[in-house]
């Protein structure tokens, strides 16, 4: 296959992850959000209307586990296309490197905001940095990265 298919491959491919992530947790929410307050006002996708049936701790519990599986999903996703760019094992140690210190300070803030009572803010922190997890923003910091200590190191040679 072509390079530039490949790539546009991985894109499409993030984009598609992605806008699936997005209507599954706007569904979610809304659905949490109208069995919390007891309404029906808001309007789930179809193929997401199942969600209706199950109770809210069901839910809410589910999405502890769903949030993962994204942050999982979009790391391996990452580092295939990652390795695929630059062919260079350095890069996956980098990725894996950042996916850990983001999942860290999540799990810091969390604890943080629990410790002091807090947990609100505590949880606005760590799913601030968990989104970044479950998105692209690794590969956007990434490659520009793995250009530059590429270019810097045939300038020390």
């Amino acid at each position: 296959m072509n390079r530039k298919i490949k790539i546009a491959f991985f894109i499409l491919l993030l984009l598609l992850l992605g806008f699936f992530r997005e209507t599954l947790f706007v569904s979610i929410n809304s659905v949490l959000y109208d069995k919390f307050h007891n309404e029906n006002n808001h309007h789930v996708v179809w193929c997401l209307s199942f969600l209706n049936l199950l109770s809210y701790q069901t839910i809410y519990i589910t999405k502890w586990f769903i949030t993962p599986f994204f942050a999982f999903t979009y790391w391996l996703i990452q580092k295939k296309f990652l390795f695929f760019l630059f062919n260079d094992k350095r890069i996956e140690q980098w990725l894996g490197i950042l996916y850990l210190s983001l999942f860290l300070l999540a799990g810091i803030f969390l604890l943080i905001g629990w410790a002091f009572g807090n947990m609100d803010s505590g949880y606005t922190f760590s799913r601030l940095f968990m989104g970044l997890l479950q998105s692209p923003a690794p590969c956007m910091i990434l490659i520009p990265a793995m250009y530059l200590y590429r270019k810097t190191n045939i300038n020390q040679q």
